[in-house]
């Protein structure tokens, strides 16, 4: 087995729509600069799974399995066993096993590559989705099965970000609250799972709308790709309704509970293109993606929140 060392926290085929000739722009430290969508969103070892403690497995348990909704709570219990097994296994059966290095050795290939082979089922399983979407065809919203994909990719590809993982364990510190960079990777799945449930529960009372822009002011993109259009990076948000641009000319939007989206499907206007990419602007971690050059030019001077 081959460690998979350089994990991307955005899907690189996501990314693929910002490119010209497999190229792609990119800001980052207030320079822009021509790259490839393996060199962005990327980070040595980002997934690898931690050595868990009891104490990390009780606070799973207390801080995120039983919270949740009882159909859950099966969901999050398999897969905690499906990625900590290997571990306890061996952990258990220590003094029985002769070949423990290579064992070891085992397992930190698991560990390096479990959580970023979990990540790119997921999107494999949204990749027919995502040719729907870029087609204009958005049937898949109707049918409970592709639904429930479509809901379970945003919710993870929202959660899963760098900018999201920095931020929610931050602030729980800044609380005095647990300390979280053991499990996130883990609960992050889990709050995707509870997220993507809830949304399916209500999918008969949001609306799904693909935004066209024609306008001169192309959608830009970045490493938190998928934003609550209601988020301030600050207080938690009342209402939920996501962004999530798919190239420069379409985004979608998943509208609030009952309430119509907040912008057109056709006829957007240079000002409410410019509105969106500010909403991403806002979002960013520390990497913005455009298709080109001049796209990126009004953002190089500002710089995302912490």
């Amino acid at each position: 087995m081959i460690k998979k060392r350089r994990q991307h926290h955005v899907w690189q085929r996501y990314l693929k729509s910002w490119t010209v000739d497999d190229k792609i722009y990119c800001l980052k430290d207030g320079a822009i600069f021509e790259t490839n969508t393996s060199s962005v969103a990327v980070e040595r070892d980002f997934y690898k799974l931690q050595k868990l403690t009891p104490t990390d497995l009780a606070l799973i348990e207390n801080l995120v399995i039983e919270p949740a909704h009882p159909l859950a709570q099966q969901h999050h219990r398999n897969l905690l066993a499906q990625f900590t097994l290997p571990a306890r296994f061996v952990e258990q059966n220590k003094d029985r096993l002769r070949n423990v290095e290579q064992i070891e050795a085992f397992l930190d290939v698991h560990h390096t590559n479990v959580l970023e082979d979990y990540h790119a089922s997921i999107e494999n399983a949204f990749s027919p989705l995502l040719d729907d979407i870029l087609n204009s065809d958005l049937s898949f919203y109707e049918s409970d099965d592709r639904c429930i994909g479509f809901l379970h990719f945003i919710s993870t590809q929202h959660m899963r970000t760098k900018g999201i993982k920095e931020r929610s364990i931050g602030r729980v510190r800044e609380r005095g609250g647990q300390y979280l960079n053991r499990i996130w990777d883990i609960a992050t799945h889990m709050f995707a799972y509870n997220i993507g449930m809830g949304l399916f529960l209500e999918r008969k009372r949001r609306k799904l709308i693909l935004v066209q822009n024609r306008t001169d002011v192309p959608f830009i993109t970045g490493d938190q790709p998928i934003i609550n259009l209601h988020g301030d990076g600050v207080r938690p948000p009342e209402e939920l309704s996501f962004y999530y641009p798919v190239s420069p000319a379409l985004a979608l939007i998943l509208a609030e509970v009952d309430k119509e989206p907040a912008f057109p499907t056709e006829g957007l206007t240079s000002e409410q293109a410019t509105s969106l990419n500010t909403k991403m602007l806002e979002a960013y971690h520390s990497q913005l993606f455009g298709q080109t050059e001049a796209s990126l030019l009004p953002h190089k001077s500002l710089q995302p929140k912490s």
